[in-house]
């Protein structure tokens, strides 16, 4: 698990785990993992959450979830965390590296920016573990200038 403060009072986890079960017939499921996940998140890196918050939960089967949590409202009754989960199913994920070298032979790569971006559904657990070391999950390709006139290429 890997928690960044976004702003003030929002924050995104990183939980990159597989799990077969990410899928629309286990939503509840899902839901209640990433209610415990905040939850325990809040307690080891003491996030000091409380209040109303809406919580986007975004899915790939292959790399696990990221989860944002955006404050709404600060008011809590005994300092207690009302979440509204939502959840974006099947999810394109992306691993931004700089370095051209540090990628797995034989795959397509998208080359924008000055950065190169290979998608998730074509690694290995092995190919994701060694790439999340040098670079970072993207996981809102349209926050990517120009990611659509990116040149793709054979690596």
């Amino acid at each position: 698990m890997k928690v960044l403060k976004d702003s003030d009072d929002n924050f995104i986890i990183y939980l990159l785990k597989q799990d077969n079960h990410y899928d629309i017939d286990h939503k509840s499921e899902i839901i209640k993992a990433v209610k415990e996940t905040v939850l325990k998140a809040n307690k080891i890196y003491h996030l000091n959450l409380k209040g109303f918050y809406k919580v986007r939960v975004y899915l790939d089967k292959k790399m696990g979830f990221v989860i944002e949590i955006i404050s709404i409202d600060d008011i809590s009754i005994n300092n207690t965390i009302d979440l509204r989960v939502l959840v974006y199913f099947d999810q394109e994920f992306y691993i931004e590296v700089d370095n051209f070298d540090f990628l797995p032979p034989n795959k397509k790569v998208v080359y924008v920016n000055n950065k190169f971006y290979i998608n998730s559904n074509s690694l290995n657990s092995r190919e994701i573990a060694s790439l999340l070391e040098f670079g970072e999950v993207i996981y809102k390709v349209e926050e990517i200038d120009n990611f659509h006139l990116g040149r793709v290429i054979m690596n």
